[in-house]
């Protein structure tokens, strides 16, 4: 018998699949780690399969949705840019059946790839909110590689010093394939310079930034605007605050709101809608540009 590949479906797998879903008794687990340098290239996709395939390797009960095309209940916190690492990633994993957490810790740390560092989990209500909705800000650490002679100390200070006493600072993103104008500043609480580590020669840059639906301040997007996009760097996430953490919510409550349509400089143009009668040229019965007709033409060749 031909070995079982690793996007085999388990049979205890198809068996959650086919049972009507409110009948499983289900555990949802929230896992706290660090996506580390070894896989900061790694697209989203890439590491939602990287977590699907651990789980499946570990022996865990992964629980599927219904569909034609089942997916896993793996749901993160905030997908991080390529390019950017994170200290403390949040993702919830549903399980069926229950598993102990000590076990579930044991056979994780056993089969994680390098790159990627379980610091704690914890069992969750099943019908606690997304963590996508819980997020209110996020804090990075920007980290620029330069000698003194490519990059002066005292440069950082006066670049963030000019960014923080702007109003609007104009980007271009892009939403559903279309591209629109945005004000980045009101979205950066913080941004200071921390200094120069001479060993490492590299300078530390500390931003907390919103991080909302519609309304989230990026990292690159901030260096860009420093205009140190040509310099090497590194971009870590060290924190996710969410409103349901009540520490998180008086550390925000510093800050005011940002709605999307504050921040919103061009909006994104509506597509317009073709007519069916657009989409395809009409038919014509008017002879060609020849001045002869498709059948008199077929008529030569085949004749």
């Amino acid at each position: 018998m031909a070995e079982q590949s690793e996007t085999d479906i388990t049979e205890h797998e198809i068996t959650a699949i086919s049972e009507p879903e409110l009948e499983l008794p289900r555990q949802r687990i929230r896992v706290v780690y660090e996506k580390g340098e070894a896989i900061k290239f790694i697209s989203h996709q890439d590491e939602f399969r990287l977590w699907e395939r651990t789980l499946r390797r570990a022996s865990l009960p992964l629980l599927y949705k219904l569909g034609f095309n089942p997916q896993p209940f793996i749901q993160f916190a905030s997908p991080l840019g390529v390019g950017i690492t994170g200290a403390r990633e949040l993702v919830d994993i549903t399980l069926s059946p229950p598993q102990l957490l000590a076990e579930i810790e044991e056979q994780l740390r056993q089969k994680l790839p390098p790159g990627v560092t379980l610091h704690a989990l914890t069992e969750v209500p099943l019908r606690t909110d997304a963590l996508q909705t819980l997020l209110i800000g996020a804090d990075y650490t920007i980290l620029i590689y330069a000698e003194p002679d490519e990059l002066a100390a005292d440069l950082l200070p006066q670049r963030i010093a000019a960014f923080l006493a702007q109003i609007e600072i104009p980007r271009e993103r892009e939403r559903k394939g279309e591209k629109y104008i945005y004000n980045l500043r009101p979205l950066v609480f913080e941004l200071r310079y921390e200094g120069y580590d001479a060993a490492s020669e590299e300078h530390r840059i500390f931003l907390r930034v919103q991080q909302r639906d519609g309304a989230t301040g990026r990292p690159d997007e901030v260096v860009a605007a420093l205009d140190l996009a040509d310099f090497a760097r590194t971009l870590r996430r060290e924190r996710l605050y969410r409103h349901d953490q009540p520490e998180d919510v008086a550390i925000f409550a510093a800050y005011a709101v940002i709605s999307q349509q504050e921040i919103t400089i061009q909006p994104t143009a509506p597509r317009k809608a073709k007519r069916w009668h657009e989409k395809r040229p009409a038919k014509t019965n008017k002879p060609a540009a020849t001045g002869r007709s498709i059948g008199e033409r077929a008529g030569d060749e085949f004749g």
